[in-house]
C-alpha cells in the first residue's frame, strides 16, 4: 500500500520515470499475488466444483508456464475458455469461408469485448484498457 500511495504524486505530476520506478517495485508483488488467485481459483476451486459436479473433464489449464510462444500461450493458458472461443467463434467463421487471420482477429475482437465486460462489471469504470490489451495481443498472433 505505501508504494501505491507514493505513486499517486508522480502520477500526477507526469513524472513518467518514477512511475515506472514504482511499476517495477510492484512487478515482483503483483506476480505472486496473480499466482496465488491462479492456483486458488483455476487449481483449487475449479477442481473441488469438477469434484462436487462430478464433471469428468478437468483441463482448465495446461503448461502455460512452458510455453514457446504467445500462441501456445493462449492455447494452454485458459483452456475452457479457449475452446469455447474456437468452437462458436473461429470454426463457425472458418465455415463460412472467412480467412485464417480474419477469424483470430474477430475471435480475439470477441474475447476483447468480454474482458472488457469483465473489467466494467468489477471496478464499474469503462476504460477499454482491457479491450486495448487484448487487441494488442493479434498482430503478434498473427505473425
Amino acid at each position: 500500500m505505501p508504494v501505491c500511495q507514493s505513486a499517486v504524486e508522480p502520477l500526477r505530476n507526469h513524472q513518467w520515470v518514477e512511475v515506472f520506478v514504482i511499476t517495477l517495485n510492484l512487478a515482483v508483488p503483483a506476480a505472486y499475488i496473480w499466482l496465488i488467485f491462479f492456483y486458488c481459483f483455476f487449481h483449487s476451486y475449479l477442481n473441488l466444483m469438477a469434484e462436487l459436479t462430478y464433471f469428468s473433464d478437468r483441463t482448465f489449464y495446461s503448461d502455460w508456464w512452458n510455453a514457446g510462444d504467445l500462441g501456445e500461450y493462449w492455447r494452454k493458458w485458459n483452456n475452457p475458455i479457449h475452446h469455447f472461443l474456437i468452437r462458436h467463434v473461429y470454426y463457425p467463421l472458418r465455415r463460412r469461408k472467412v480467412d485464417g487471420q480474419t477469424s483470430l482477429l474477430l475471435t480475439f475482437f470477441v474475447s476483447a469485448v468480454f474482458h472488457e465486460y469483465l473489467v466494467v462489471g468489477i471496478f464499474s469504470v469503462v476504460n477499454f484498457i482491457a479491450f486495448i490489451i487484448m487487441m494488442a495481443n493479434v498482430p503478434i498472433m498473427i505473425v
